[in-house]
């Protein structure tokens, strides 16, 4: 009888190891997706790329300064007025700027009045003057979407959620904090956003004076920025330099394939500041505190 029960359990485990054997060879080269990967950036890749997001978020360390700020704002007072929390380039040219309360210039500009060279010239100072400040950054964000149907979902969420909960009109600003996730009016950071829909389509660009035929396509001229943002690791995405590395991209940028972009400044007023406890103390911001980004 012992014999028979030990033979049976032998026949099990036998029978058990062989299983575990085919299981093991059978999924060699199913690799599972890599999940970390996937819910950070969830749009890499799909079959209509038509249109990528790239999305970029800073804080900085403004040690109750309003430096940064002022040149912020007369960086962005140079696409057409005085911008106390944010600026937009919509498609055709037509710009729609959030100015100061009751601030005369608060009027969209004509179509097509930001021509190419101005756009190239608004990035590479956004950059330079953002990278320029590197030392003082404290906490970053970005998300890349190269699915158009996430692309276009992601530009939107962000630009409404942004214009939702900033303060911009005369009621808001008064006496009142600034109430996206706001506890006190202290100066010690400034967080500055920006968002972009690049065009990826495989069409000859329109703005260009060479013979149709050998005029490049959106997808050629946004290739290099996507390439860029596609090739980081995972162990990269939260580091200092891909940051830097990002903005430098975006300065290099040809700016015929941004589709639309916006840039927001916050506080958005310059009565209002923004403290550490803003920053720690709502969970509203937990998603850009998860990624402190000092440089060492």
């Amino acid at each position: 009888m012992g014999t028979e029960v030990y033979l049976i359990v032998m026949v099990f485990l036998g029978a058990l190891f062989a299983t575990g054997l085919y299981l093991t060879y059978s999924s060699r080269g199913n690799k599972p997706l890599n999940q970390a990967r996937r819910s950070f950036i969830g749009g890499w890749g799909g079959t209509d790329q038509r249109a990528t997001f790239i999305g970029l978020q800073l804080a900085i360390q403004v040690y109750g300064s309003d430096d940064l700020r002022s040149r912020l704002v007369a960086l962005l007072s140079g696409r057409g007025t005085a911008v106390a929390g944010y600026t937009t380039f919509e498609p055709g040219g037509l710009i729609n700027e959030k100015v100061e309360p009751n601030h005369p210039d608060n009027l969209p500009r004509p179509a097509g009045s930001e021509d190419v060279s101005e756009k190239r010239e608004f990035l590479k100072s956004l950059s330079s003057l953002l990278i320029e400040n590197r030392y003082a950054w404290e906490y970053g964000f970005w998300d890349y979407r190269s699915a158009t149907d996430e692309a276009i979902e992601q530009y939107n969420q962000w630009k409404n959620e942004l214009e939702s909960t900033m303060a911009t009109t005369v009621d808001e600003v008064g006496e009142a904090i600034d109430p996206l996730h706001r506890y006190s009016d202290e100066k010690e950071f400034l967080v500055v956003t920006l968002l972009m829909m690049i065009d990826n389509r495989v069409v000859q660009v329109e703005d260009d004076a060479g013979t149709y035929e050998f005029r490049p396509t959106y997808a050629q001229l946004a290739a290099p920025f996507n390439k860029v943002i596609e090739e980081f690791e995972e162990r990269q995405f939260w580091e200092p330099s891909t940051f830097e590395e990002i903005l430098n991209s975006i300065r290099a940028l040809d700016p015929r394939v941004i589709e639309r972009d916006s840039v927001y400044i916050i506080p958005g007023a310059e009565e209002d500041g923004l403290s550490s406890i803003d920053l720690l103390s709502d969970t509203g911001w937990k998603y850009l505190t998860d990624h402190p980004i000092r440089p060492l």
